[in-house]
């Protein structure tokens, strides 16, 4: 339920676009004036200059021509968002289903609609993921002491291709653990002569 009225949504909005082309200061508050946007639904119906505006969502808040919107690209405000996992995941779900819908892939994390358009950030999706499938590393990842990627690494959901590993074994193990868990690691060990083996024969051309 909305706790702004028309004329305060419309004071809420137009803020939130100025604090986007602000030349000092004003960028650091643009995320939590655009969450404060998706709280509110600011876009529904607000009042700006006199002018009773009623949009369908907050991609027509956004894209729409001065008055009735900012005239601006979503990629943008993904963009400026993104160290933000609250406002980017916020804005990921407020803007699926809008022009087309989500035709984003699992697989490749990309998030485009039927036009082309990006509705978000492949983070963004990232945190949903965290959010559905390893909850319990969604604090961490809200409190930026963990990506959303590696919480979904360490949670065996996603496999992690940017892994550096030193050459000293004690500190590699120690990445390993950090990054993957005791679990992983102690299996990975327990298999070791057969991944020798495995090594072996292919450096001796063996089938």
């Amino acid at each position: 339920m909305t706790s702004l009225n028309e004329i305060e949504r419309g004071q809420l909005c137009q803020t939130t676009i100025e604090s986007l082309y602000k030349a000092t200061g004003g960028l650091r508050h643009f995320p939590g004036l655009l969450k404060k946007i998706i709280r509110e639904k600011a876009w529904e119906c607000r009042v700006d200059r006199g002018k009773t505006i009623k949009l369908a969502n907050l991609h027509e808040l956004i894209t729409a021509k001065p008055l009735a919107g900012w005239g601006d690209d979503p990629d943008k405000v993904a963009s400026v968002i993104k160290d933000d996992p609250e406002a980017a995941e916020m804005f990921r779900e407020e803007m699926l289903g809008t022009e087309g819908g989500d035709k984003r892939s699992d697989t490749t994390g990309n998030n485009i609609t039927s036009d082309g358009r990006v509705t978000g950030t492949s983070r963004a999706y990232s945190i949903s993921r965290v959010r559905r499938d390893a909850p319990q590393f969604l604090d961490a990842v809200m409190k930026k002491e963990m990506t959303p990627n590696a919480a979904l690494v360490k949670a065996g959901i996603r496999d992690n291709r940017q892994v550096y590993i030193p050459r000293e074994p004690e500190k590699g193990i120690a990445k390993l653990l950090d990054r993957f868990g005791e679990e992983f690691v102690r299996e990975m060990l327990n298999k070791s002569p057969e991944t020798l083996a495995i090594l072996g024969a292919s450096v001796h051309g063996e089938a």
